[in-house]
């Protein structure tokens, strides 16, 4: 009944469009599945053959579950191409190893798979269950991609001798057991509170967690990155902001490694015209997930803001999935709800649509922003808010302009209005290419993984 009532939600909030886009995700899924062959544990891999690299995520590889399995489900295509892999993952209840080698795909269920009822407590049995993976198919490096989910100390099991231990980092999931540090119950930004009293406060409202929790998760969270063989950050500015959230700690090896952008054309973007909508009307935009830590409530303000019918100048969607009361809300006050896409498919999307201005309105720092190369391969600019990842990014390379986050929504309504009228010109965006290509990504790790070899780069 939960999920039937969830599916309704959905389909009342995203409408039919959204609804046929997550079939068709559920419909490509399960036709790879089917050229998946279910193994025993034991023949994981051909006889002989060994992976050298076991890949862990909490969560199932499906874009349904965020930008994470997005990025990875990406990557691994491309690294596919090139050698074997394998990937350990829950998948309807059970830890599920798949494999690549050639053309050869396998799947193997190795055990159930039961989240933890806080976040002390590892999913029921996986550290177990990782090591036996790593067993199975032979690999002498663990990389887990994100530690969302995870105890830090649980990860820290993992090290042992024979097996090199690699976390890759997208949010502040070891500062925090609530990774985008937005502080509940008021969806602000707590701007990397250390305040112990305030952090059980806002952690206390989801979870009951005994005194001195966050203080000894910080404490293990220390002492895992400090042990880690490497430590992978999809940006420098989320590398830099751990080197301060962490003094004095260092893992074995750190790199940057930029996530594909998927739907990333091979060279430059084509820029958009403001005002080549219809009828006048300039097409903005709210792009992403549709939840409060993404920007939904400042999005929701302009709305309410905006003029009403018979002197509207602007024509205001949403494109992406995210909280159906939220979405519901926006559609009362006049967006338009494109809802969920395919991952790769938002580039497109964007330019048939005619989108004038994306908003990316995260109230917390960004560790990378998916989305933001998506617009870049689009050709259409942003206005976000300045901090994280994202403000690097556009500040380095151009293709969009910045409100600092204390103005809010009215600054970002303001901006936006001078945008439109033709007093402040968008910024040309500067950079070669839109975000790291799939290729690039793949060999950015293989280059990481051979050093940790020992081999020569």
């Amino acid at each position: 009944m939960r999920k039937a009532r969830l599916a309704w939600d959905l389909f009342r909030a995203e409408g039919l469009r959204g609804f046929a886009e997550r079939l068709a995700d559920r419909r490509e899924a399960s036709r790879g599945r089917r050229g998946e062959r279910t193994v025993a544990p034991a023949d994981a891999v051909p006889a002989g053959a060994v992976v050298p690299v076991l890949d862990v995520l909490a969560t199932p590889l499906a874009p349904r579950w965020g930008g994470v399995p997005v990025q990875l489900g990406v990557r691994l295509a491309e690294e596919a191409l090139r050698g074997p892999t394998a990937l350990l993952a829950p998948e309807a209840g059970w830890w599920t190893l798949r494999t690549t080698h050639g053309e050869d795909r396998r799947r193997a269920r190795l055990g159930p798979w039961r989240p933890g009822a806080d976040p002390s407590e590892a999913p029921d049995g996986a550290i177990g269950t990782v090591l036996e993976a790593a067993r199975l198919v032979g690999a002498k490096i663990v990389n887990f991609e994100g530690a969302s989910g995870w105890p830090p100390e649980a990860l820290r099991a993992v090290a042992r001798p024979g097996l090199k231990l690699v976390v890759s980092l997208h949010d502040f999931a070891l500062f925090c057991p609530r990774p985008n540090l937005v502080e509940e119950p008021w969806a602000r930004f707590c701007a990397y509170s250390r305040d112990a009293e305030r952090c059980r406060a806002c952690l206390g409202g989801t979870w009951s967690l005994p005194t001195g929790f966050v203080e000894d998760w910080r404490r293990q969270a220390g002492a895992l990155l400090g042990s880690a063989d490497a430590v992978v950050y999809p940006s420098e500015f989320l590398r830099r902001r751990h080197a301060e959230l962490f003094p004095g700690v260092r893992p074995g090896l750190e790199r940057v490694i930029g996530p594909p952008t998927p739907g990333r054309p091979a060279e430059g973007t084509a820029e958009r015209v403001l005002g080549e909508g219809a009828g006048g009307l300039h097409h903005v935009a709210f792009v992403g997930a549709y939840r409060r830590h993404k920007g939904a409530l400042v999005f929701e303000e302009l709305l309410r803001s905006a003029p009403k019918e018979g002197s509207r100048t602007v024509r205001w969607s949403i494109f992406g999935s995210g909280d159906p009361a939220l979405l519901l809300r926006a559609r009362r006050l006049g967006a338009r709800v494109v809802g969920h896409y395919r991952a790769g498919g938002l580039p497109r999307l964007l330019r048939n649509e005619r989108v004038d201005v994306a908003l990316l309105l995260s109230i917390w720092p960004e560790t990378f922003g998916l989305t933001l190369g998506e617009c870049r391969a689009a050709g259409v600019p942003v206005i976000a808010f300045e901090h994280g990842a994202i403000a690097d990014r556009i500040a380095a390379e151009g293709g969009g302009l910045l409100v600092p986050p204390e103005l809010g929504t009215a600054g970002v309504g303001a901006l936006l209005e001078r945008v439109l009228a033709g007093e402040v010109e968008m910024p040309a965006f500067r950079g070669r290419t839109a975000g790291p290509s799939a290729t690039e990504a793949a060999a950015e790790r293989r280059d990481l993984y051979r050093t940790l070899f020992g081999e020569a780069s």
